[in-house]
């Protein structure tokens, strides 16, 4: 996308909304400060699309639900089209303070009349830095391997604390339905074929999959955890380590949360999909929004490899009775929760968002055939020997549930 085409979008959708809804300070001083942008005559064209880009990141992330933040997905999908609609994890790396400060100045309940003398998208360096013409901005390619990564690989039985404040944690893709997928995958390379994993946090299904051959589109909603995927994968290979993207051949690193912010990623392209361990933190609706994605990104005869978390784990037994008592009422989505620290009694609940989900093989089988997918398999998992000992109950032995879905 132009800078000038990027910035008359940016203005066209907000003068739009607030023709509809009304102006806010917030909108008009986005607009002014765009404006500037414009109209100055300093650097090339690739660093004003960047102060450009990194102000639009910004204000977007400020938003909370309202319209104007849907208009701006579907612009945001359009700006990176030559990264599959998200921006690229070194722009996200190398501008991830004035981005966040961005937000934050937006974020204030009431802005001054005066902005910062120092504005977080004026950014003027351009010495190590690199051009990527095709997104059409300036970048740090070494931003990748700055990020911290653990000591060590996952272990099975332990969970890894990943670089997602609320509910990052991460084992090996131990349970039969991630194994089938990178089975999947590396049959699926055989054909050129490509896959996609949702929510990978390191990676380590991703990296069984690559090394079986098999070319994956990596996404998580952290671009910290993509870099730690992406220093993974250069150990690996002879690969030179600087990418204007991130990305390689064999690697494509997708930052963005599902689903609205994946969107732009391509129809009809992947032959298996794995999303493990991220449904059980979205509701109802999130889920069929989700669904509803993913069954366009498959390929005719694709397969999509689900794992979620149940209510039958040790530290949510508090939950049981208020969850049966949901399913003999016939809730829809029985598994809900609003208030995670009524129920969590293992000291969990402060890393954990202030909504999680517990899914059961009756809903997980109800929402993918709502979706178009017909149900392949689908089953309890017993998580002994793969979870942490003081998550288990020994008398369910069912604390995932796993399903395959197909087109």
């Amino acid at each position: 996308m132009e800078f000038l085409d990027f910035c008359n979008a940016i203005q066209e959708i907000v003068e739009k909304n607030n023709n509809t809804y009304g102006s806010s300070d917030k909108s008009l001083i986005l607009l002014s400060e765009l404006d500037k942008i414009i109209k100055s005559k300093k650097g090339n064209k690739s660093l004003c699309m960047t102060q450009a880009t990194i102000l639009f990141e910004g204000f977007y992330r400020h938003l909370g639900s309202e319209l104007l933040k849907k208009d701006f997905q579907v612009l945001r999908a359009k700006r990176w089209e030559h990264h599959f609609g998200t921006p690229t994890i070194t722009f996200l790396l190398s501008y991830k303070t004035q981005i966040d400060q961005t937000t934050k100045l937006f974020d204030e309940k009431t802005l001054e009349a005066e902005l910062p003398i120092e504005l977080p998208w004026s950014i003027s360096k351009m010495d190590g830095f690199s051009i990527d013409l095709d997104n059409n901005i300036v970048t740090d390619p070494k931003s990748v391997t700055c990020i911290e990564a653990p000591s060590s690989r996952e272990s099975t039985g332990i969970f890894t604390k990943t670089h997602n404040p609320f509910g990052g944690f991460t084992t090996t893709p131990c349970d039969p339905v991630s194994q089938r997928f990178i089975e999947h995958a590396a049959l699926s390379a055989k054909q050129g074929g490509k896959v996609l994993e949702i929510g990978a946090a390191f990676g380590a299904a991703t990296l069984e999959a690559i090394s079986k051959g098999a070319t994956v589109f990596c996404n998580d909603i952290e671009p910290e955890n993509l870099a730690v995927v992406r220093q993974r994968f250069l150990e690996t290979t002879e690969e030179a380590s600087e990418s204007l993207t991130g990305d390689s051949s064999k690697l494509i690193l997708v930052p963005g949360e599902l689903p609205n912010e994946l969107i732009g990623l391509p129809e009809k392209h992947f032959d298996a999909i794995l999303i493990c361990r991220v449904l059980h933190f979205f509701t109802g609706s999130k889920i069929e929004e989700s669904l509803a994605l993913l069954a366009k990104l498959l390929a005719p005869k694709g397969k999509i490899y689900i794992v979620c978390e149940t209510p039958f784990l040790r530290n949510w037994q508090r939950f049981i009775p208020e969850f049966n008592r949901r399913v003999e009422e016939n809730e829809e989505w029985p598994g809900e929760i609003t208030e995670p620290a009524k129920y969590e009694s293992s000291g969990r609940a402060n890393s954990l968002p202030k909504f999680v989900h517990w899914i059961t093989k009756e809903v997980l089988e109800r929402s993918l055939i709502k979706a178009g997918f017909s149900v392949e398999h689908s089953e309890y998992i017993n998580r002994s020997g793969q979870f942490p000992d003081d998550l288990l109950l020994p008398e369910y032995g069912k604390e995932s549930i796993g399903a395959i879905g197909m087109m």
